[in-house]
């Protein structure tokens, strides 16, 4: 038997190199070692107490809390690899004060993987240590979308008041510009009560990172932790309420000679925007809070009243979004013996009337014709009607494009005399004859 083993021993030992040879170079060719880098693996600091409990704080330097693992191994071990399966500490406790870094410590899930396999890149946290301080902010809420129709964002309440404790590194804290919180109303019908996150931004506007916002300290005005940096808001839903008429009082007396003729608003009306209650408390109307003074006055005026003046007294009433607050109040003031009357600009005739040619009148609507009776009586009543006035226009003059100031003929029946000439501005353009083909050709 021992002859059998030891016959052509050295060839045996040639066969059994070579097997290894060619079972090394397989190896090496289907499964080669190489080196793999796997990105943005995650950092977990650890004991960040030891920090907290000596009143400071820290920042990571630039941002970086991740890091790049480079792995030496074969093609099967580095495959079955990623950036989860490595875990990656910074221990606070290591912190290096001369040279402001923690370092790094790296451990894979795959015990194929030795310590020496692994390369960090880079391999220590480079930290910024500051004190802690805390500050107060005014926390608002903003309001994003719209309601369903009919319906407005009446007000928004934050639950645990309007103020907000945050704490954290001093020069974080010292760029802190505002503070709000969104909330998104798209098609709601009916009020709400839910929590919203909080949104910091610094004094350029821009909104703070995630990295930035984990380094702080979100408290309510008490000093309760605020959960998950959310804040909870009411919001409530009025209903908007349209054609509110408008009333206003007219206070003291004209000069001598002269009489209150007309007292009209612009806009008449107004759509608010109001809780039921509040809305039936006013009883349909609104009386303008200050009255127009007409001591004194001896010719017509126009008044310009703010009506939030007036709505700034109700708690639960405000004007419907995109409504100017903007009052006009036209007080007409005539003569005693006078009287006068707004002439739409339909019932004018036209003479000579430029062809081809676009007229816009100004005003657009109706002229001012103020009458007065001959009668020695100033006291006797004006029984003049409108249809007893006709008006007549001449624009002969008016062929070129460009504008002009024309005199109203106006005749009045005997017994009446005008207290002032009537004029009205004419403004001629070219027509657009191609517009209005369009649009008698459409359908």
């Amino acid at each position: 038997m021992k002859h059998k083993w030891t016959n052509n021993l050295g060839l045996k030992i040639v066969s059994l190199l070579v097997s290894c040879l060619i079972w090394v170079v397989v190896t090496n060719t289907n499964d080669p070692e190489s080196t793999q880098v796997y990105k943005n693996v995650p950092i977990t600091i650890k004991n960040q107490d030891t920090i907290t409990n000596a009143n400071k704080t820290f920042t990571v330097v630039d941002g970086v809390d991740k890091i790049n693992v480079y792995v030496t191994a074969r093609k099967s071990v580095r495959s079955s690899l990623a950036a989860d399966s490595f875990i990656v500490k910074a221990d606070m406790e290591n912190y290096n004060e001369a040279l402001g870094t923690v370092p790094l410590e790296i451990s894979c899930e795959d015990g194929r993987i030795r310590q020496e396999d692994i390369r960090m890149l880079p391999s220590s946290l480079k930290i910024s240590m500051e004190d802690k301080v805390e500050q107060n902010f005014g926390m608002a809420v903003v309001t994003t979308g719209k309601p369903d129709k009919g319906y407005e964002v009446g007000k928004t309440t934050i639950v645990t008041g309007d103020t907000i404790r945050i704490a954290g590194p001093e020069s974080l804290i010292n760029i802190i510009g505002k503070v709000t919180i969104s909330v998104d109303v798209t098609n709601m019908s009916m009020g709400s009560t839910d929590f919203y996150p909080i949104r910091i931004e610094d004094k350029n506007g821009a909104t703070l990172t995630d990295a930035q916002m984990s380094n702080l300290e979100l408290k309510n005005s008490d000093g309760v932790s605020l959960q998950n940096n959310s804040a909870e808001v009411r919001t409530e839903l009025w209903k908007v309420y349209n054609d509110i008429p408008l009333k206003v009082e007219v206070t003291g007396e004209v000069a001598p000679g002269y009489k209150v003729s007309a007292v009209t608003l612009a806009p008449q009306t107004i759509n608010l925007v109001a809780e039921e209650n509040a809305i039936e408390e006013l009883g349909g109307i609104i009386q303008l809070k200050d009255p127009v003074n007409v001591e004194g006055m001896t010719e017509t005026q126009d008044f310009t009243v703010d009506l939030n003046d007036t709505l700034n007294q109700y708690d639960d009433i405000r004007l419907e979004s995109d409504i100017s607050s903007a009052i006009t109040v036209h007080v007409g003031i005539d003569e005693v013996g006078s009287k006068t009357f707004q002439m739409p600009i339909s019932d004018i005739i036209m003479h000579n009337t430029p062809s081809d040619k676009k007229l816009i009148f100004s005003p657009a609507d109706a002229v001012s014709i103020s009458v007065k009776t001959t009668s020695e009586d100033s006291e006797e009543a004006i029984t003049l009607t409108l249809s007893d006035i006709s008006a007549e226009i001449d624009l002969k003059s008016c062929e070129i494009n460009g504008s002009y100031t024309l005199p109203v003929n106006v005749t009045l029946p005997e017994g009446y005399e005008l207290v002032n000439d009537v004029s009205i501005v004419v403004n001629i353009e070219e027509q657009d004859n191609e517009a209005e083909i369009e649009a008698n050709t459409e359908g």
